[in-house]
């Protein structure tokens, strides 16, 4: 490279990477590691009839815990089936006692409307001839002195009992 007095263009190059790590080195190992084979030691017939014992009886609480969880299962869905049809038949049974309700409502309302106190007072005075009482027409019953009746023919009585007969 040509080489300015002026500049030294060099300092503004890429510089070359380095190689250097302070790791060690490691040298490929191309030895097979010490493998050994090992065999199987061979089961006696007890020892055979043993695991399959135990094999069967893990599949069958395999199988037993898988129904119960079916059990469960279609309990809650029934269960649920049922609340269904509960509510349904609630429903239906308050869109009834609603309709009731409204029915009592303008019953009690028709009954007013044909009952109503001005048409008793217009049929009493109209049809029947009477009137409204009068303030000497009514008579007031004095209680607070004793209990005494006097009857007709003339016999008093003190609660329940003769005390003077008219007829003496």
């Amino acid at each position: 490279m040509a080489q300015n007095t002026r500049y030294n263009i060099e300092l503004f190059e890429p510089a070359a990477p380095r190689m250097t790590s302070t790791a060690p080195k490691l040298k490929p190992n191309n030895s097979r590691p010490n493998l050994k084979v090992v065999e199987k030691p061979r089961l006696t017939s007890a020892q055979v009839k043993a695991q399959n014992l135990r094999a069967l009886f893990k599949a069958l609480r395999i199988v037993g815990i898988a129904a119960i969880c079916l059990l469960f299962l279609g309990a809650v869905i029934y269960s649920t089936l049922k609340l269904d049809e509960v509510n349904r038949e609630i429903a239906s049974i308050d869109k009834a006692m609603n309709i009731a309700q409204s029915e009592e409502v303008r019953l009690d309302m028709e009954i007013d409307s044909i009952i109503s106190l001005d048409k008793v007072e217009n049929y009493a005075v109209g049809t029947l001839g009477m009137s409204k009482v009068q303030d000497y027409q009514v008579v007031y019953v004095d209680l607070s002195s004793s209990d005494r009746v006097i009857m007709a023919d003339g016999k008093e009585t003190d609660g329940g009992n003769v005390i003077n007969s008219g007829n003496q």
